[in-house]
């Protein structure tokens, strides 16, 4: 795996590297690796992949540029990578939420989950990240339910919030404008509605913003700096790829009479204002990378609770890795016996060949009796070989007997020894 996050880059760097879903969907439609599957949120951008062939670093970052028309030299140095039991532990570690801005948030579990459901569907994932995915949604959901690291946890609209209050106190008689009712506006406006009922919302879909009509006043989208004047606090978590508030306007708007809001919070990603706007008089703007700054008070509780976390984190990759491991046996338990058969097969052919009178009853009888028997070895000695032992062991005695090669390899080494056998 390659990618990203909030730790290597900064937000003016990650916005550049967002993946829209049109570009994610053609992405996976068109996938050049055996598997594949991306991930692209507001603090990361990660993509995974399975191949047999070998692939390098450089690789994947090309390939995350190329989808976002990005220059490799330029941005290569903010990507980390990640190959074999390593990404197995990133990835739950990443589902946790371990590895978040705010840490146990609940948010990347439902992003994580979402990416995955796309991939899956368009058939960009097979037997080997399914598994991991799946893998690690399943022990985050443990983590969840078995400690209290997601109550104590501050999501970024928690941590929004945090922002609004050390700013204003509390909300009574100030007036909140959210733009952009996805998933992260539709949980900011749940925080907002505790502690005001003054409240306007717009969305780019003006039937949406009216869903939410009995607890708020929706605004056109077009008529958003109308509103702007009006607001103590403006939260942004829009899906645009281009600024939706511009310094420009902003300044045009204070006009006599007329204020700019004194508190904008940017959850967008790519930023939905001109950071600049933070520069104007009595405007303070915050976006995703200022909250990591005011994570709350209780992050004594959650490191307590992270011990736990971590105790079925590790179950869970310890179930991965040793399905991961048994995979590969059974994959070469599964070449050797499909070599014995055939091995078998050529054997009762050159027994036949040596007998041109035999009825044909008769020779189909032979070549079945070698099958048989070739079938029976297989399961009486190697998959008892299995059973009885641990992968570890079984790969060495697979080694031994040069079954776990490199599949290239493999194939060419069985491909050699058919045309010796033939000649």
């Amino acid at each position: 795996m390659a990618g990203m996050n909030h730790k290597v880059a900064e937000i003016a760097i990650r916005e550049k590297f967002y993946i829209p879903m049109d570009i994610k969907t053609r992405a996976l439609q068109e996938s050049p690796f055996d598997e594949l599957l991306i991930l692209a949120t507001c603090n990361r951008t990660e993509i995974y992949v399975a191949s047999d062939r070998p692939l390098c670093e450089r690789d994947l970052v090309q390939y995350v540029c190329g989808l976002v028309h990005q220059d490799y030299g330029s941005y290569a140095s903010y990507f980390y990578y990640k190959e074999g039991d390593d990404v197995a532990r990133h990835v739950m570690n990443v589902c946790a939420g371990l590895d978040s801005v705010a840490m146990g948030e609940d948010q990347i579990l439902h992003q994580i989950g979402r990416a995955y459901e796309t991939a899956h569907q368009l058939h960009g994932t097979g037997i080997v990240l399914n598994k991991l995915f799946q893998e690690a949604i399943h022990t985050t959901k443990r983590i969840k339910t078995e400690t209290n690291l997601s109550k104590l946890s501050c999501n970024i609209p928690f941590l929004a919030m945090k922002q609004v209050h050390k700013t204003f106190g509390d909300l009574e008689n100030k007036t909140v404008y959210i733009v952009g009712l996805g998933e992260m506006g539709s949980l900011m406006l749940k925080y907002v509605q505790e502690n005001t009922t003054h409240i306007y919302a717009s969305s780019k879909t003006f039937a949406n913003a009216q869903k939410f009509a009995d607890v708020l006043t929706p605004v056109p989208f077009e008529d958003r700096y109308k509103v702007l004047s009006d607001c103590d606090v403006v939260i942004l978590c829009s899906a645009c790829q281009e600024p939706i508030v511009t310094r420009e306007k902003i300044e045009k708007m204070a006009s006599p009479g007329k204020e700019s809001p004194r508190l904008v919070i940017d959850l967008g990603s790519p930023r939905n204002a001109e950071p600049s706007i933070g520069d104007l008089p009595n405007v303070q703007y915050v976006c995703v990378d200022d909250l990591e700054k005011i994570v709350s008070e209780n992050r004594r509780l959650r490191m307590a609770e992270l011990d736990a976390a971590q105790k079925i984190l590790q179950e869970g990759l310890e179930e991965f890795l040793s399905w991961s491991r048994m995979d590969e046996v059974a994959r070469g338990i599964h070449v050797l016996a499909d070599k014995m058969v055939k091995t078998a097969g050529e054997e009762s052919g050159k027994l036949l060949a040596s007998l041109p009178n035999l009825d044909e009853a008769s020779a189909k009888k032979i070549a079945m009796m070698y099958e048989r028997f070739a079938k029976k070895m297989a399961n009486d000695f190697l998959y008892k070989v299995k059973d009885s032992n641990s992968p570890e062991d079984v790969k060495v005695f697979l080694k031994c007997l040069d079954v776990l090669e490199a599949p290239a390899n493999r194939h060419s080494a069985l491909d050699a020894e058919s045309g010796k056998d033939s000649a």
